[in-house]
């Protein structure tokens, strides 16, 4: 075997090498994209409330020509969901009409539950609050503890 065999053999055994590297680094890429597409799924269809018993009462607006972005981002700034991309999938999906009137939501509602209040309200959820007047809102400064007014956050 003279120097040009083994050449070519060793040409042979780089490219193997280099194929299975590929391959591995393939797979590896596939497994990734596989966890993250997964736990989206999961988040996506697992109904999960942000609290637990009882929940806290937020009274909640939605204003007239306000979209799923917009109210998804609120919803997440008052403490009711923790994924506004999921909420935005989720209205989506069940076609999710929002009747703006304010609400009174609770922390221990799901995804669903929120979606099935805005589409179709009840006077369950209703507030007697009239569209427009003070609206109360978990303080951000608070961590979730207390409750203040819009009014007195300008002031």
């Amino acid at each position: 075997m003279g120097n040009r065999g083994l050449e070519k053999l060793s040409q042979f055994f780089v490219g193997l090498a280099t194929f299975f590297v590929k391959l591995a680094i393939f797979c590896v890429v596939i497994y990734l994209i596989g966890i993250r597409l997964f736990d989206f799924g999961h988040r996506l269809f697992y109904e999960k409330a942000m609290s637990e018993g009882e929940g806290e009462v937020i009274t909640f607006e939605i204003k007239k020509g306000e979209t799923s972005e917009e109210i998804a981002e609120r919803l997440k700034e008052a403490g009711l969901i923790d994924d506004t991309l999921v909420f935005k999938f989720r209205a989506k999906i069940y076609e999710t009409n929002f009747t703006p009137n304010v609400y009174n939501l609770k922390t221990n509602m799901t995804i669903k539950n929120m979606l099935d209040v805005f589409d179709s309200p009840t006077a369950e959820y209703i507030s007697e609050q009239e569209p427009g007047d003070e609206v109360y809102q978990l303080s951000p400064e608070d961590d979730g503890v207390g409750l203040e007014t819009e009014e007195s956050e300008s002031q």
